[in-house]
């Protein structure tokens, strides 16, 4: 917003509707020129927005999104443009996500009773480009035209200051989402035009304001459109819309409500019907090939092996199977799991009971090769169309001189991803392992997976036409800005100390990971003391070995950790040995940055595989 407004007479204003992430405290010393207003509650967008109408002095008024990227013509431009249409009351731009992709809530048209019902119904998404069907998104409308519309976003609206006025800015009645629609039908009524202007492009993270959740996000947008029939319709028609709407809102939720709790059970099911197909297989197999066609002979077995697959499904949702973005190599390490859990079941159960270790054994083996085999047909649970970069090569897009600035902060802050290189701006920078318009090729090349954007030397108009030609591609986009010490992205935006940016986030904070640091624990402490003798042969510090199984099995201890003591990881238990071995064997740098790479990248493989590499020192 500073930058694109950097030549011109400018007032910026930031409401802050009782956010508990300390972002304030963070960015008021940043930003001394613009002017705070902090709300003890949260009153909504509408209410927010006019708080500042009455301290504004500008001709015109630019409602703006806390998520959204304005390229440095933007201003400039818009207002050129509306100040050429006489007869314009507001201004509303292209925008794209943070992928490239054209968001068409940018032109609308009203929520008519027949507008709505096509909306509501599917029509609208099964013909896209229709004008009748989707004529609330105006997908009969050029996307890169100018035209004028019924609705613009809020998200982005120039406004009149003094039709504002006049008007009472937006209506309170409505809370997240309508406010907008609601202003430009009554610039509308007042005799003025609302400007959709494609000669702007903006970059906007859609859904920060309103979060994550698809069911919050739903009722919001159905009540607001509710909201606006019962105002601006009070004909027979608009009032059956207001019924028919209460009920959509109540099915809507309904249905949100059964797929909630359905989804997390699908998969599961279909697991534990290939594991009991795997081991029913196995078991028949194994009659026919090593016992000449004799069954086992064991009572209830048909009862057994339904219970086992259950038993085994369990453990692998237990060590993370079913968590959001699981990765292929962690369901492979869930299924081993699985499995060791399965056998080390079976062999505790009584002779008369059990029928076959090798049934047991190959059936599982079989049902973890189908489980996986059915993660790459169908798309494994939490699959996203969003890349998972975690083990992905970074590039940086910047001059020479911003590179060198950007550098530290990425090392610093961001060294557990590694960094390609740098594409420059422009073609003819030998330094730089291309330019900025072989994005699209270098990415299929060079095959990294997350681009980060310097805008310094380089501008974001520079930045949108490549941005949007590599929409289609499997990668992922963060924005810096040189001299800062932040960065955002696709995913919501969370203050730290130093750094705004969605992709510090720890495996170590995932719940499976979490249990499985705890069952590590508890498993190798239960060794310890059943071999205690053994042990006491081997370990240097006896006493403290003793003293650490019993720490570490009430929860005072974990047998692995951070080397250093931080507030800036998330919190686990203190340490008997860390990624580095003992606490202070190596500099207190090379702690902190082993530590945010545990945390970064934490496995509980890799708990066991520390275990036995600094096994010696465990009495520490």
């Amino acid at each position: 917003m500073l930058r694109a407004s950097a030549a011109m007479e400018t007032e910026c204003f930031v409401v802050d509707n009782a956010s508990s992430d300390d972002s304030m405290a963070y960015l008021k010393p940043l930003f001394p020129t613009v002017r705070f207003i902090e709300n003890s509650t949260n009153p909504g967008f509408a209410r927010a927005n006019n708080q500042v109408l009455p301290l504004c002095s500008g001709e015109y008024v630019l409602f703006l999104n806390p998520d959204t990227l304005l390229p440095e013509n933007a201003l400039r431009d818009c207002l050129i443009h509306i100040k050429q249409q006489p007869d314009a009351g507001a201004l509303g731009v292209r925008m794209i996500d943070g992928h490239g992709r054209f968001l068409p809530e940018s032109k609308r048209a009203f929520p008519a009773p027949l507008v709505s019902l096509y909306k509501l119904s599917g029509l609208a998404a099964l013909f896209p480009r229709s004008g009748i069907f989707n004529r609330y998104a105006l997908g009969n409308l050029d996307e890169h035209a100018d035209h004028r519309v019924d609705v613009l976003a809020g998200a982005c609206m120039l406004v009149k200051r003094d039709l504002l006025v006049q008007l009472h800015g937006f209506d309170e009645r409505y809370f997240l989402y309508g406010e907008d629609i609601d202003l430009s039908f009554r610039i509308r009524k007042a005799g003025y035009q609302n400007l959709y202007f494609a000669g702007v492009t903006i970059v906007h993270f859609k859904g920060e304001s309103s979060g994550n959740n698809r069911l919050r996000h739903v009722k919001y947008f159905y009540e607001a459109m509710l909201v606006f029939v019962r105002i601006h319709y009070q004909t027979l028609a608009g009032k059956s819309l207001a019924v028919f709407l209460q009920l959509a809102i109540g099915l809507r939720a309904a249905l949100a409500a059964i797929i909630r709790l359905v989804r997390p059970l699908a998969w599961p099911l279909a697991d534990g019907m290939l594991v009991w197909l795997s081991l029913q297989f196995t078991r028949f197999f194994w009659i026919q090939q090593f016992r000449n066609g004799k069954d086992f002979g064991v009572e209830h077995l048909d009862y057994a092996i339904p219970f086992f697959s259950l038993l085994f499904v369990g453990a692998a949702a237990f060590a993370g199977m079913y968590d959001l973005r699981t990765r292929i190599s962690q369901m492979f390490s869930s299924l081993v799991f699985a499995i060791l859990s399965l056998l080390s079941l079976y062999s505790l159960l009584p002779e008369t009971v059990r029928f076959s270790r090798g049934v047991m054994l190959w059936g599982s083996l079989l049902a973890t090769w189908l489980v996986l085999l059915a993660r790459k047909i169908f798309r494994h649970p939490g699959a996203e169309s969003l890349p998972d970069v975690s083990d992905g090569l970074t590039v940086l897009v910047a001059s020479e001189r911003d590179y060198a600035r950007a550098v530290p902060l990425l090392e610093k802050e961001m060294m557990d991803q590694p960094l390609l290189g740098r594409l420059s701006p422009e073609p003819g920078d030998e330094q730089a392992l291309g330019c900025l318009p072989d994005l699209p090729l270098l990415a299929g090349q060079l095959r990294f997976r997350r681009v980060i954007f310097c805008l310094g030397d380089l501008t974001l108009q520079q930045v949108l036409p490549v941005l949007q030609t590599c929409r289609k591609q499997q990668l992922r986009f963060l924005f810096h800005v040189a001299g800062s010490r932040s960065m955002v992205g696709t995913q919501a935006m969370a203050p730290g100390n130093r750094i705004i940016t969605p992709e510090l986030s720890y495996a170590i904070e995932q719940p499976h990971q979490q249990r499985m640091k705890r069952v590590i624990d508890l498993f190798f402490s239960f060794v310890f003391f059943l071999t205690l003798p053994i042990q006491l042969l081997l370990q240097r510090q006896r006493a403290g070995f003793v003293k650490n199984i019993f720490r570490v099995l009430l929860g005072h201890r974990t047998w692995v950790g951070y080397a250093s003591v931080t507030d800036q990881l998330p919190r686990i238990r203190p340490a008997v040995v860390a990624s580095t071995g003992v606490a202070g064997a190596v500099s207190p740098l090379v702690e902190q940055k082993a530590d945010r790479l545990y945390a970064r990248n934490y496995d509980w493989w890799g708990d066991i595989r520390i275990l036995f590499r600094y096994y010696r020192q465990l009495g520490n």
